[in-house]
């Protein structure tokens, strides 16, 4: 190998070194996450498939739904979307409205086409499945980071990506007593989240993994939310469009509750 091609992979190693080496705060790598650079808006095509295990028997459900979301500049929100199940038919016109503030609180409402009226979703109803999926509507949350006490706790190669591994507990009322959370240091993407009911049981485990690139914006492809004892959510996107033209009405109440 000529001396040169030597010089460039040493500096290589050695800048690579010496970023990694450069530890960062707990508090930081989850700021980085929630800042990370999202399209203005975007509409996902996305398929459920909920499997149920009993008596050695696994049955699967689908469940198909578009998703659109709004990012704010400026005003009281951060984010607004719409989760509009379009299939089958028993699920079809039910939906979700999530009102993202910018001091991390979110309002919800829940929309069944058989109770014609929009329900918001209150604090005690966090803790509540989602659809009979294994999100509850905390996990549907986007979690500002000033909301939980973190602390860094090791550092683990997930898909051949460094991550740190973020323990956080939250310092408000949560369905969780703490969540594990594994951040790459390449992209500051969540790769795994772990959600415990105490100090030492493990309720269920997130992986999000086959990442989608469009027009320069990233997101997961597939996230799976697996209990270990065979129940399992599998959210598969389809279709990721960022930086569509989106009508603001598409975000509100009124709009909820058309079918």
């Amino acid at each position: 190998m000529k001396m040169g091609k030597i010089r460039i992979i040493l500096l290589i190693f050695f800048a690579v070194s010496f970023c990694l080496g450069q530890e960062i705060s707990a508090d930081e790598i989850m700021e980085r996450v929630y800042s990370i650079k999202r399209p203005n808006t975007s509409i996902m095509e996305i398929k459920l498939e909920i499997t149920r295990k009993k008596r050695n028997k696994e049955k699967t459900k689908v469940r198909e739904f578009t998703r659109y979301e709004k990012y704010y500049d400026s005003g009281r929100y951060r984010s607004k979307s719409l989760a509009r199940f379009i299939r089958p038919k028993i699920v079809k016109g039910t939906g979700l409205l999530s009102w993202v503030q910018k001091n991390g609180q979110t309002e919800q409402w829940f929309f069944l086409p058989k109770l014609k009226t929009a329900k918001k979703v209150k604090a005690k109803q966090r803790s509540r499945s989602f659809l009979n999926t294994d999100f509850i509507y905390e996990d549907l949350e986007s979690r500002k980071p000033g909301l939980d006490s973190l602390v860094t706790i090791g550092t683990e190669f997930i898909d051949g990506q460094q991550c740190k591994i973020i323990m956080a507990w939250p310092k408000n009322e949560s369905s969780y007593f703490s969540r594990k959370i594994w951040v790459s240091v390449q992209d500051w993407k969540i790769r795994k989240v772990e959600y415990y009911e105490n100090e030492s049981e493990k309720e269920k485990t997130l992986t999000l993994t086959d990442f989608i690139e469009s027009n320069g914006f990233t997101t997961a492809g597939k996230m799976v939310m697996d209990r270990g004892d065979g129940n399992k959510t599998v959210m598969q996107i389809s279709s990721f469009k960022p930086d569509i033209g989106l009508n603001e009405e598409i975000f509100s109440k009124s709009f909820l509750v058309k079918i």
